[in-house]
């Protein structure tokens, strides 16, 4: 890991920024036994806090990324299964207050010194998980971070932290996702329902 691992001078670095402004909406398909707005403190998330010492929700900046993140772990796969399909609801969260985040993209990787292996990498997520816990530590308060979907490399993703809770409301829930609306984001991905 220690190629990986956040440098000792992030706290020095000047990092890219990306602000979600009041009134921006994200993405999210969540676990339908949670309330929609669930920070998982858990250590099963690629960048949950290494000591649950925090929570963090993810959702992304379009629907398709958010299908990504969620419908498309495993590798290769063309079918979703049905259990899977019944366990997972979909919310729009609107953004109340402006939210600031670290960027992991593009120039801001090299800005801070990691590189597409960090939010990208696998199990076990000790790797990205140390980012987490160096960027939730750092100074400017940052209220998550922006990157890459790993399953979609266009689309972009959010970890947000619990700091950013009371700047999040419901816009609205999908509960029953067999609809039109996703398979058509299914079919982007040649993703159809297991028999």
């Amino acid at each position: 890991m220690s190629g990986l691992a956040p440098p000792s001078d992030l706290a020095a670095r000047r990092p890219s920024i990306a602000r979600l402004r009041a009134g921006t909406v994200i993405h999210r398909f969540y676990s339908s036994e949670h309330e929609p707005i669930f920070f998982d403190r858990g250590r099963g998330g690629r960048l949950n806090a290494p000591d649950g010492s925090y929570g963090v929700l993810y959702a992304a900046k379009k629907t398709a990324g958010a299908f990504a993140e969620t419908f498309l772990r495993n590798s290769g796969s063309t079918q979703l299964p049905l259990d899977l399909l019944g366990r997972k609801a979909y919310v729009r969260l609107k953004v109340t207050g402006s939210l600031s985040l670290l960027q992991l993209t593009g120039p801001g990787l090299a800005r801070v010194g990691a590189t597409a292996e960090v939010t990208h990498t696998g199990l076990p997520y000790d790797v990205p998980q140390s980012w987490s816990a160096g960027i939730h530590s750092l100074a400017q308060n940052f209220d998550g971070i922006a990157y890459q979907a790993r399953h979609d490399d266009q689309e972009v993703c959010y970890a947000l932290f619990d700091r950013a809770a009371d700047r999040l409301v419901e816009e609205s829930r999908t509960v029953d996702l067999d609809d039109n609306w996703f398979w058509e984001i299914a079919e982007i991905y040649h993703v159809g329902l297991a028999s």
